[in-house]
């Protein structure tokens, strides 16, 4: 069968693009500036802010083809990925957007043409189900009506739990804001499978198409007001409709996977192509190699934590295929050969770096499996009852990475059962409590979407602004009195609101200066920049005039730091590689912290190198340029660094060191480098596989730590009683002396612990078998009562101790009775008999204790005596 995704897809783009739709390049899998998401997991999320009314469109018909990551969702499961026909964690999804063009009439035509028409997809139209919101009734007049649907191929799907627009067919970006209803197309794969559309289960009906339509605003209150511009947004599955095509009851079964699958296969010596274990790998070496290529490395944090998941559940995998060898990094090779030639070029420039991280994290996860595996063999040879329980499946689930099914395999193969059901329950307990962690929530929009914020605060430091919304406690305000703390947003100000790692500004809003407000912080939300702080003098009322002053000293700390965030990264590149990412920032008035993408450490002379470099620059006065271009002018400029260069608008700021880096940014810079003054890297650190992160300071901070640094120096110095020019070789010889100090101090503690144990030993009491030693030793250090207690017991079978010392005002002690002595001698016991609650500090329990006794030692010799004389009677009396 013929190769049929590439057609689909040029198919598509050709068919929307003749109905006036723009060819719009796909966003990145990381969602740039939305912290609800993980990744990319739909095609509407590049035109959330268009949907939200925060930006006006630059079209209003737009057409993508948008690479999607997702884990978990309405009707799919991470472990439930190669399990069934249709679901992916890496799909493609194919959309068309209308905002405020056509609707629904349209919108439900083009899709009819495009799958059924003979000139596109061809689809069997009696083949063809349809799902509508129970109460959107135009909706489904136009499908029964206009199209001619009949009512058997129509399904109105209601709310679920009797909860009004809890509906899989009624959309909602979040609790609030943009919603409305959506109409789904499903293929119906034929009778010999079983399936229901209204819950979407089974095998026979693939939905291949979703419809929404975007047309109310949901309040706080529950109440939907009509749009008055209304939207579309499409999605309908690469994969899916490739299957439905190429006429095959999978998404595994299209050619390309086939082929995929095979290879796979082939490599790691499995002849039962049909097993689901190679699906699985199939799918997850798609996700890997696509988030290793946007820059994601595998860790135990956010993006990083789901890339090793999908890594090791592959690697668990072939490992129920039967391989032990390390495989999956092999399979990189494989996949780009056949995918399309634009991939093919994307993917081909990275193959090397995706192969190396792969390959490291499989062979750390094959340590620690095969040690999960040992410990497994370990409680399998402990079962007497051939059993294993659902703790310990967990256990070594949650700790190795050791996948149920895995463990299921080698159970069976040594007949041993396993409690299933318990280890699903600590499964549900850790998914609760993964879902209170979570790191990504919605923030329910509090702020009008029609409020636009001009930003003229690069060169401007106070500007004569208008109030234009007031907020306190998430609640729009006509007035904010004095004492109230809240959020203001202006129509033009000079306050820069953080965004592209740079905090944003601080200062004061001002009215007749009877009128103050102090922003401690500034926010940028779409088109609005908001001031947050409090009322401190007077009282504001919407739609009041005033002046926002900016804070200059923390502005200019800012821009320092900034300018010097660019030198950085442009060093870094020049000395590692244009291969180094920025994987992000943070730019504040104290500081700067910049994470970059790097195979290997950075050695101190790295970090010299860096610092000298990037003060030469300072030193060399050089100019630094802002200017804007159209985003289309640039595209191609190979010298000009763009981060995120699907996400900006049409025209862009390109901040230019001169000599050195363009790049494009939105942020506040210095004029020229001198102006940055100092720069000293004060840490750097390595935060997960592959990503480092380094700490600078500039100006005025960096010459205070340059201070500080030399005071402590001259310190350090006059303790050594030294100079300067001496001070690391005296710290040198200083802790060769005490290495030596050490050593001689170790063999004096074998020395005094071999003597001890032979006067010990030489004084014990032997009473009816039993060994009994009761000793006082002089101004011992307590640590070694643990050493020579230890060492007794290796030496004698049935022994009772109590070992005790005078150590710094107090009595330490410890006791111990072995446990092959009878049971009625108790430790815990005979220690409470003996010793004054008010006066003692122990702990332990029946046959050891250890403490410490605050009381002179005559009387402490006196009650050791007491104990001896009850310790033999006890013995006497039991034998």
């Amino acid at each position: 069968m013929d190769n049929k995704i590439e057609e689909i897809r040029k198919v598509f783009l050709e068919f929307f693009n003749k109905k006036k739709h723009r060819i719009i390049k796909e966003s990145s899998l990381i969602p740039y500036n939305d912290q609800s998401l993980l990744f990319t997991n739909a095609g509407m999320n590049q035109f959330k802010e268009y949907f939200l009314g925060y930006k006006k469109p630059p079209y209003s018909r737009i057409v993508t083809i948008q690479k999607c990551i997702r884990m978990g969702g309405k009707h799919n499961d991470f472990n439930n990925v190669g399990f069934t026909n249709r679901h992916h964690t890496f799909f493609e999804m194919l959309g068309n957007f209308s905002f405020g063009d056509y609707f629904k009439k349209k919108a439900i035509f083009y899709a009819w043409e495009l799958l059924t028409n003979s000139k596109w997809f061809n689809l069997k139209k009696k083949k063809l189900f349809i799902t509508v919101y129970y109460q959107d009734m135009e909706t489904y007049n136009i499908w029964h009506n206009l199209i001619g649907i009949s009512k058997k191929n129509l399904i109105l799907i209601k709310d679920k739990n009797n909860q009004k627009y809890n509906s899989d067919n009624f959309w909602q970006m979040s609790e609030t804001g943009p919603c409305g209803p959506s109409t789904e197309i499903f293929y119906d794969l034929g009778d010999h499978l079983q399936g229901n559309i209204k819950n979407n289960s089974g095998n026979r009906f693939i939905e291949i198409w979703n419809i929404v339509f975007i047309q109310f605003n949901r309040t706080l209150d529950g109440k939907l007001i009509p749009l008055l511009i209304k939207s579309v947004d499409t999605g309908m599955g690469l994969e899916r409709i490739t299957s439905i095509i190429e006429k095959v009851d999978s998404n595994y079964k299209i050619y390309f996977f086939k082929k995929i699958i095979q290879k796979i296969a082939d490599k790691i010596n499995i002849k039962n192509i049909n097993h689901n274990s190679l699906k699985v790998i199939a799918d997850h070496i798609r996700s890997t190699i696509y988030l290793i290529a946007e820059g994601i490395i595998p860790n135990n944090e956010k993006r990083g934590y789901v890339l090793r998941k999908i890594i090791r559940r592959a690697i668990n995998h072939g490992r129920i295929l039967g391989t032990k060898e390390l495989f999956f990094y092999k399979l990189v090779k494989i996949y780009i050969k056949y995918i399309n030639n634009n991939e093919k070029i994307f993917l081909h420039k990275k193959i090397e770096y995706i192969t190396k991280i792969i390959k490291n994290e499989e062979k750390k996860f094959n340590q620690i499996i095969n040690l999960g595996i040992k410990l497994l063999n370990k409680e399998l040879k402990k079962s007497e009852d051939n059993y294993l329980t659902g703790k310990q499946i967990f256990y070594l689930y949650d700790t190795f990475g050791l996948s149920p099914d895995l463990i299921e395999n080698i159970c069976i193969e040594k007949n041993i059962n396993i409690n299933k059901k318990e280890f699903l329950k600590y499964m549900e307990i850790q998914r609760q409590k993964s879902q209170k962690n979570t790191l990504f929530k919605h923030k329910i929009n509090i702020y009008d979407k029609n409020d636009i914020s001009k930003f003229n605060g690069y060169d401007n430091f106070i500007t004569y602004s208008k109030i234009i919304n007031i907020y306190i406690n998430n609640i729009a305000k006509q007035k904010i009195d004095l004492g109230e703390q809240g959020e203001i947003i202006l129509n033009t100000t000079s306050f820069y609101g953080e965004s592209g790692g740079q905090k944003g500004d601080i200062g004061f809003l001002e009215k007749d200066k009877k009128n103050i407000f102090q922003v401690y912080d500034t926010k940028k939300k779409g088109n609005i920049i908001i001031h947050i702080g409090k009322m401190i003098l007077g009282s504001f009322k919407k739609n009041d005039y005033l002046y926002s002053k900016v804070d200059l000293i923390h502005r200019n700390m800012i821009s320092k730091n900034h300018s010097a965030t660019h030198l950085l990264h442009i060093i870094l590149r020049n000395k590692f590689g244009t291969y180094i990412q920025q994987k992000g920032s943070l730019i504040t008035n104290k500081y700067l912290r910049f994470d970059f993408t790097l195979n290997h450490s950075l050695k101190e002379n790295d970090i010299t190198y860096i610092e000298k470099k990037i003060n030469d620059y300072i030193f060399d006065n050089i100019s630094i340029k802002t200017y804007t271009k159209k985003i289309e002018e640039i595209k191609n400029q190979k010298d000009i660094i763009a981060l995120f260069p699907n996400k900006y608008s049409s025209l862009v700021r390109i901040v230019k060191i001169d000599g050195l880096s363009q790049e494009l940014c939105v942020g506040t810079h210095v004029t020229n480098t001198s102006k940055i003054g100092l720069f000293i890297i004060t840490k750097y650190l390595n935060i997960a596989n592959g990503i480092k992160r380094i700490h600078a300071i500039t100006h005025n901070i960096a010459l205070k730590y340059m201070q500080k640094q030399n005071t402590n120096i001259k310190y350090i110095a006059n303790f050594f009683n030294t100079n300067e020019e001496f001070l690391i070789k005296n710290i040198i010889s200083n802790k060769k002396k005490n290495d030596l100090l050490k050593k001689n101090f170790q063999e004096l503690k074998q020395y005094f612990i071999s003597k001890e144990i032979n006067i010990l030993l030489n004084n014990k009491i032997l009473l009816h078998k039993k060994n009994i030693i009761i000793s006082n030793i002089y101004n011992c250090n307590p640590i070694f009562l643990n050493f020579l207690l230890k060492k007794i017991l290796k030496k004698l079978n049935k022994v009772i101790i109590i070992l005790s010392t005078k150590w710094e005002k107090k009595i330490f002690f410890i006791f111990k009775i072995s446990q092959n002595i009878n049971n009625n001698i108790n430790a815990l016991d005979i220690i409470k008999r003996n010793l004054d609650k008010n006066v003692c500090n122990i702990n332990g329990c029946d046959n050891i204790v250890q403490g410490n006794i605050d009381i002179n030692i005559d009387k402490y010799y006196f009650i050791l005596s007491k104990i001896r004389t009850y310790i033999l009677n006890k013995i006497n009396k039991l034998s």
